[in-house]
């Protein structure tokens, strides 16, 4: 009698954690698509390049250009031919920081992106995007070259890219974003290429209700939603961690 008592409780304990289960993980994925933008808006952030990329009528800003597209030949995962079914090709990679990189950026800042646009390497197996960011807030350095009212200029591995023939393909990394023009960032970033680049590490778009992680990475996601003021204070307590 003790035992038949025992299994029907059990057999009732399970059910409700299950049905427990099935209630929660849909709230779940409803809060997470109302606050996070669906699939092909965030897709549709990053810029695109022409394949036959064409040069600046300045021969002194065609110099820059060229140089900086000499140091993306680092990377090769854009192809010369593509089928014509094909209109996204993502590369994985290990990626790894945690939520807040403090230690891992060597600048920290608060701005708005201006402008954004994609440019293949001089390989042309390479497509990175560029953009300006006016900076409003500056959480690390303290450099008295980069105050509010700064202009940086930061960069990406990825695009789309537009070929002869009409056809767009988007070459990303797996789980990196695009920062959209107009949108306000708490920014991560570190210096590459001999300290002549600044790429993004990763970033948190600070909207009214509350932070959006720029990235698919379960190591940010818990972030998501924190208010402005929250998330800046921890990584203000990080960055005087840091310097103990």
């Amino acid at each position: 009698m003790y035992r038949l008592t025992f299994f029907l409780l059990g057999v009732v304990l399970i059910t409700l954690a299950f049905s427990a289960m099935r209630h929660s993980q849909p709230t779940q994925a409803v809060i997470a698509s109302q606050k996070r933008p669906d699939y092909k808006v965030v897709n549709e952030r990053f810029p695109t390049a022409a394949y036959s990329e064409q040069d600046f009528g300045d021969p002194e800003k065609n110099a820059k250009k060229k140089e900086k597209q000499k140091r993306y030949n680092d990377k090769e995962f854009v192809f010369t031919r593509i089928d014509p079914w094909v209109e996204e090709s993502v590369l994985n990679q290990q990626i790894s920081f945690p939520p807040l990189p403090v230690n891992e950026s060597e600048i920290i800042a608060v701005g708005t992106i201006q402008t954004g646009e994609a440019h293949l390497s001089e390989s042309r197996r390479n497509v990175f995007s560029e953009f300006t960011l006016a900076v409003e807030n500056v959480l690390k350095p303290t450099d008295p070259k980069l105050v509010p009212g700064s202009v940086l200029t930061i960069d990406r591995i990825g695009g789309h890219v537009r070929y002869a023939n009409g056809q767009r393909v988007l070459f990303r990394i797996a789980g990196l974003n695009m920062p959209h023009v107009g949108g306000r960032y708490l920014f991560f970033l570190t210096s590459k290429h001999n300290k002549q680049d600044l790429s993004i590490v990763t970033a948190y778009e600070l909207t009214q209700s509350g932070s959006i992680p720029l990235d698919e990475l379960p190591e940010v996601a818990n972030l998501m939603g924190t208010t402005e003021a929250e998330i800046l204070q921890r990584v203000r307590e990080l960055i005087q961690n840091s310097a103990k």
